[in-house]
């Protein structure tokens, strides 16, 4: 019986402890999508410029953007990919129904399938957290920001699991609320920058020339 009443008491803290978990968890996701909510309704996370497009091959320089800022964060990379069309692969989390984070994961081509394209998290990653969204951290109090910055770890840890499972098994993966968002541009000019307009309260996106 004593065992009994042990086990029990040990399964109330367990359970004491999980729901106090969840709830901070909770916290985060509801501040997190506070912050979303006061966005624009569009916002620049990338950017891109074809350097080259000869012989089937496009030659690409990215650079990423912190949202709120405008400011360039990360790495900007070059990319040569054989192929005459280009297409952009987003992750994209669904906060709620009227609030979304988007996280560019790949380029690929009409002749570099999905599941061999080239990786963009780690242009923009540093120690597990997106620098792109460095400006929406920077609008809470420390405490806060601490939160934030842990959820938008957390999410985009998820978003890199999902492309690498994908990559891994060969077929397109839907879980929770990640989904893709493919962007292709068939019609583009040499020297021309192009930037990706995130819409965060209705979770699309659209590539546009840069004026």
């Amino acid at each position: 019986m004593k065992k009994i009443l042990i086990v029990l008491g040990l399964l109330a803290v367990f359970a004491t402890v999980t729901k106090i978990c969840l709830s901070c968890s909770e916290k985060r996701i509801a501040d997190l999508t506070e912050q979303v909510e006061a966005l624009k309704e569009d916002c620049v996370p990338m950017r891109f410029e074809i350097l080259k497009k000869k012989d089937s091959q496009i030659t690409v320089k990215v650079a990423f953007y912190d949202i709120v800022t405008g400011n360039k964060v990360g790495k900007s990379d070059t990319f040569e990919l054989n192929g005459e069309e280009l297409n952009v692969d987003f992750q994209v989390i669904k906060l709620s129904p009227n609030n979304f984070i988007f996280f560019p994961s790949g380029l690929y081509t009409d002749m570099i399938p999905l599941a061999e394209s080239e990786p963009l998290y780690k242009l923009y990653e540093k120690q597990g957290f997106p620098l792109i969204y460095e400006g929406i951290a920077d609008t809470s109090s420390k405490a806060g920001k601490k939160n934030l910055k842990q959820e938008l770890c957390q999410y985009l840890a998820l978003s890199t699991t999902l492309v690498n499972t994908e990559k891994e098994s060969g077929k397109k993966a839907q879980y929770g609320t990640s989904i893709h968002d493919l962007k292709t541009i068939s019609q583009f000019k040499k020297g021309f920058v192009y930037k990706v307009l995130c819409h965060p309260h209705t979770g699309g996106i659209e590539i546009v020339k840069e004026d």
